[in-house]
């Protein structure tokens, strides 16, 4: 969710001590492991420090098991963070201690009933936000977005998608005017215009990247997607985030960029 300038802040928080009790994929009752989980999360944070970012840390709330996917809480746009209306019950009282830390960075405003929206189907690239129509995110929440971001010369373009849980979990910008996408889940005449990886669909997880000053963080697993983002002429990072899968998480979940 950036665009080619340099960013240097990241919004991380915590490993809920519930978050076993996370919203699962239909299907997926694999056991999760938070000691593990709690080591991806400290080895993704070193990654973006290392990448140049400084993290900006919310504590963990075991009330709160998809806490640590701080993505779907808030929409940062220029000078102004939309703080998010989710869709999900379990996760409503997540935006609360985000507002609050993004409240000493940026100028932040609410989506409000009846609209309602997660950040994971938010995918800005340069003064475009790209927000795809899914069951956490509803036209309500998109014309807020659109009458909130105007001022900051941001263009709102809504994105049908179907099979998946958010767009970005489908399709992620890598930088330069690529953008790399899971087919069968949109129409791809949206991103007629620039260049773009696809990924086999045995690797369709592998489109949710995340593109940090010049380089790309991918997940661990994926060595065909890997090689076709290098041969891109992007430099790759890899990390394990196993246990943020079972809970329908990917790398650009657990953080907001700006």
């Amino acid at each position: 969710m950036i665009n080619a300038k340099e960013v240097h802040f990241a919004v991380v928080r915590g490993v809920s001590g519930n978050y076993d009790q996370c919203i699962k994929p239909k299907g997926n009752n694999g056991r999760i492991d938070i000691q593990l989980t709690r080591e991806q999360h400290r080895r993704y944070c070193q990654t973006l420090q290392q990448l140049g970012l400084t993290l900006l840390q919310v504590d963990a709330d075991d009330r709160l098991p998809d806490c640590c996917f701080v993505e779907d809480t808030a929409i940062v746009a220029g000078e102004t963070a939309i703080i998010t209306r989710m869709q999900a019950p379990s996760r409503v009282l997540e935006t609360a201690a985000v507002k609050k830390l993004l409240a000493s960075y940026k100028t932040t405003r609410e989506i409000t009933s009846p609209g309602f929206i997660d950040g994971g189907d938010v995918l800005r690239i340069n003064n475009k936000l790209y927000i795809g129509l899914s069951e956490r995110t509803n036209q309500h929440a998109v014309a807020q977005v659109k009458a909130l971001v105007a001022d900051n010369g941001y263009e709102v373009i809504p994105v049908e998608i179907k099979g998946t849980l958010h767009l970005k979990t489908v399709c992620t910008y890598l930088g330069d005017g690529c953008v790399i996408m899971a087919p069968g889940h949109f129409d791809h005449n949206i991103f007629s215009g620039y260049r773009k990886v696809i990924v086999s669909g045995e690797e369709a997880y592998s489109a949710n990247c995340l593109a940090v000053n010049g380089k790309v963080v991918v997940p661990g697993g994926y060595p065909r997607t890997r090689e076709c983002i290098e041969k891109e002429g992007f430099a790759t990072v890899e990390v394990d985030i196993s246990e943020f899968r079972k809970g329908n998480g990917g790398l650009t979940c657990l953080s907001i960029i700006f």
